[in-house]
C-alpha cells in the first residue's frame, strides 16, 4: 500500500508542477500601463458655476491688500487645486463667467480633470477694457440659466446638482433684474446659489454703505433648511468651500 501512495503523490506533485504560474514572464509595463488607463466611474454629476464681476472697481485693492480681481483669481485657483486633489475629482464639471458692461465667457462647462487652470487667467478685469463701472449681471445670469438647466436636464437620471458662485462687489447696475433672474434658478431644486462679496480696503471707514451692501448681495443667495444662507464677504477659499459641500450633500461629500 504505501508504494501505491508514492505513486498518487509522484502524481500530484507532477500535476501541481505543471499548474505553477512563472511571475517573471509576465509584462510588468503593459499591465500598469493598461491599469492607468482605468478610471473610476462618475458617482455623482455637480455642476460649479463661477459669475465674476469684470467691472472697474474690481482693479481695487480688496481686504487682502491685492485687487479684488487678483483676489478671485488666486480663490478659484485654488479650490480648483483642492477639488484635483479629491478622490471625487471626476465628477465635477466647472464653468467661469465674468460680466461688466458685456459678457466674457472664460471657462465652458469642462470636466475638472480634463482643465488644465494654470493656463487659464481668472482675474476677470483682464478680460474687459478698464473704467467699465457697472455690472450688467442679468445679461450673464440668463446664459448661465440656460447652461445650468440643460446640464440638469441631460444628466436628469443621475446623482446630479448644480452650485452657482456669483462674486461681486456689490456695485450691481440692474439689480431687480438680476435678482429676478437669481430668484428663478433657485426655484430649481437642484441648484443652489451661492454669493460671496469683496469687501474694499476703503469701506471700512464706511461701516453703514458696507452693511448695505452685503445686504443687497446676501438676497442673491440660497437659504438653507436651518436657516443659514449661502453668502460669505470672506473671500477665504476655505469658505467658498464649505458653500461647496453644503451644495452636494445630497449626492456626496468632498474629501
Amino acid at each position: 500500500m504505501s508504494k501505491e501512495i508514492q505513486k498518487s503523490s509522484r502524481k500530484v506533485d507532477s500535476f501541481s508542477g505543471k499548474k505553477k504560474l512563472d511571475l517573471s514572464s509576465i509584462n510588468t509595463g503593459a499591465l500598469s500601463a493598461s491599469l492607468s488607463e482605468l478610471s473610476i466611474p462618475r458617482l455623482f454629476y455637480q455642476l460649479v458655476v463661477f459669475v465674476i464681476d469684470g467691472t472697474g472697481s474690481m482693479t481695487w485693492e480688496g481686504k487682502t491688500g491685492i485687487s479684488k480681481g487678483k483676489e478671485v483669481d488666486n480663490t478659484i485657483t485654488k479650490i480648483l487645486d483642492r477639488l484635483k486633489n479629491s478622490k471625487n475629482k471626476n465628477s465635477f464639471d466647472i464653468a467661469v463667467h465674468a460680466f461688466a458692461e458685456k459678457h466674457k465667457t472664460i471657462l465652458d462647462i469642462t470636466q475638472l480633470d480634463k482643465i488644465d487652470h494654470e493656463i487659464f487667467d481668472f482675474n476677470p478685469t483682464n478680460y474687459f477694457k478698464e473704467g467699465f463701472m457697472y455690472e450688467y449681471l442679468d445679461d450673464t445670469l440668463d446664459i448661465v440659466i440656460n447652461s445650468s438647466v440643460n446640464y440638469l436636464d441631460l444628466n436628469k437620471n443621475k446623482n446630479c446638482q448644480a452650485l452657482i458662485i456669483i462674486l461681486s462687489d456689490g456695485a450691481i447696475k440692474h439689480f431687480d433684474s438680476a435678482l429676478e433672474r437669481v430668484n428663478k434658478l433657485k426655484m430649481h431644486e437642484k441648484i443652489t446659489v451661492s454669493s460671496v462679496l469683496l469687501e474694499d480696503l476703503r469701506w471700512e471707514n464706511d461701516e453703514d454703505f458696507k452693511k448695505e451692501v452685503q445686504k443687497k448681495l446676501k438676497m442673491f443667495s440660497s437659504n438653507e433648511k436651518n436657516g443659514h444662507n449661502f453668502f460669505t464677504s470672506n473671500i477665504d477659499p476655505e469658505e467658498i468651500r464649505k458653500h461647496m459641500i453644503k451644495s452636494i450633500s445630497t449626492v456626496s461629500k468632498i474629501d
